[in-house]
């Protein structure tokens, strides 16, 4: 296990820079457009898209990768088990997202004086709600990945590509439905993206809950995963 998480940690050291990169210009320009608007809470937007794009990104670039230059076969010959590999990729993934979302909160907490310094005041989410939003915002895509993973460990990275499409599309409508069907849950949402003030321990809650569905899948996803990748012929 521990090979294996060590090659996914050195693969994603190299795609660091360009995930920090496009991440650090999303945080600016949606910082900058919210900002022209009048929006008191627009570094915390930046905070939201950052968490939420990290793990997709970490996920497509990694599957990526292991479609150039035949890594994923030469992979294959070394001396670690499927089983390994594929529960490094999981673990590579969620720990580079925490780290991204963690990125991304310190970012807006740094920007906010920078703004206020330019005549720009920030009135909106405290850093406690920025910091459990942008969690949040992680966590729902963190479970859009784990859905899809099993795919790019069953297919070869086009057709997993174009299969995983549909399951987000249905992911997504699933997501709008249950926020539609529970009203609290989504008002505690929708405050904290409109720059309103939920209630701290409400969203606490959430966080955690969402926190234990997401465990949940990825031990489920993760498995799937594994079985799929053993039998699979590369």
């Amino acid at each position: 296990m521990k090979r294996a998480f060590m090659s996914e940690l050195a693969i994603v050291r190299t795609l660091v820079p360009s995930i920090a990169g496009v991440g650090l210009f999303i945080f600016v320009v949606l910082t900058a457009v919210r900002a022209s608007n009048g929006d008191s809470d627009m570094s915390a937007a930046g905070a939201f898209a950052i968490s939420a794009m990290s793990p997709i990104m970490a996920m497509t670039s990694l599957a990526g990768l292991d479609n150039q230059n035949g890594w994923e076969r030469y992979r294959a010959t070394l001396p670690i088990s499927r089983k390994d590999i594929v529960s490094a990729r999981y673990l590579c993934i969620t720990i580079f997202s925490v780290i991204m979302t963690c990125a991304a909160v310190l970012l807006s907490i740094v920007a906010i004086p920078i703004l206020n310094s330019v005549g720009i005041p920030s009135t909106g989410e405290t850093v406690f709600e920025t910091a459990i939003a942008s969690a949040i915002s992680m966590l729902f895509s963190l479970m859009a990945v784990f859905l899809v993973l099993p795919l790019f460990f069953r297919f070869e990275h086009m057709k997993a590509q174009r299969l995983s499409v549909g399951l987000y599309a249905l992911y997504m409508c699933l997501i709008m439905v249950t926020l539609n069907s529970f009203n609290p849950i989504s008002n505690q949402l929708m405050s904290v993206i409109a720059g309103a003030n939920p209630d701290p321990s409400v969203l606490g809650f959430l966080c955690a809950g969402i926190a234990v569905l997401v465990l949940a899948l990825c031990a489920v996803s993760c498995t799937v995963s594994t079985k799929v990748y053993q039998v699979r012929d590369l």
